[in-house]
């Protein structure tokens, strides 16, 4: 399973300041903490859309370049920033990410075309809302693949967000098991093994209890490595959860193991 580190992300006071300051140093402290901690990609989030979006994108991809060479995934839904950030990138980076919602498809999409790198497909709705259940964000996959065909863009290089919500809302429970069972059945649906990727913390979104949240998480990864999960947008200082992640690996991927 490929580890995307979600560190690097405008809530994060420490980014915040740091994008504000014009200071690089905190972002690739950030950055190479986060490749230690055994990340694959690092995704990069400027925040909402502002006037000067672009900018702050550009810095972040120049500054986590500086420390480290791993893969960025540019989180933004503003198309000027994801533009500038794609120009900025040295390696091509993944674009997270567009939907049905008409200004992702007309301004986010084509991005992804023009620049020929990789982009999440998130399953919700035109109007931005989560399917109900499986059912309905497998009704949007076939919908979002025939709009991504019309663009112009290379199946291959989709990636499938089920969409994850917090397991708080009143049928969090029973989204989390949809969200499981629309991984194990996109590949027959579609005819091909899609790539997929969920982002994990969405599950505990909201929580106060810092150790239930973390267990949460370890066992519901679990669920999602059997359901053939391919990458996990995470928090990688979470180390429990990337040894789950590790451990999922080892066994799904017959390795040998070792206790140290």
């Amino acid at each position: 399973m490929i580890i995307v580190a979600d560190n690097i992300h405008i809530a994060n006071p420490v980014v915040e300041k740091a994008i504000k300051e014009i200071d690089p140093s905190p972002i690739q402290d950030l950055a190479k903490r986060c490749e230690d901690a055994g990340a694959n990609i690092i995704d990069i989030n400027p925040g909402p859309p502002s006037r000067d979006g672009d900018k702050k994108m550009v810095f972040l991809v120049e500054a986590v370049q500086e420390v480290t060479n791993l893969r960025l995934c540019l989180d933004t839904n503003n198309p000027k920033a994801l533009e500038a950030g794609l120009k900025a990138c040295r390696i091509k980076p993944i674009i997270n990410g567009f939907s049905l919602e008409l200004k992702k498809l007309d301004q986010i999409l084509p991005l992804a075309v023009d620049f020929q790198t990789d982009i999440v497909g998130f399953l919700l709705f035109s109007n931005g809302q989560v399917p109900p259940d499986s059912a309905g964000r497998l009704d949007v996959a076939l919908k979002l693949i025939e709009k991504a065909k019309k663009a112009g863009l290379s199946l291959e290089k989709l990636i499938i967000d089920p969409v994850l919500v917090p397991i708080t809302w009143e049928d969090g429970t029973y989204q989390a098991k949809e969200v499981l069972s629309t991984l194990k059945l996109l590949p027959e649906l579609l005819g091909f093994p899609v790539r997929t990727i969920v982002g994990l913390s969405n599950l505990t979104s909201g929580s106060s209890c810092r150790e239930k949240s973390l267990l949460l998480e370890e066992v519901y990864l679990s669920m999602l490595a059997d359901s053939g999960l391919d990458m996990v947008l995470l928090n990688v200082f979470h180390k429990r959860t990337l040894d789950a992640v590790n451990i999922c690996d080892c066994i799904t991927n017959s390795r040998i193991f070792s206790w140290i």
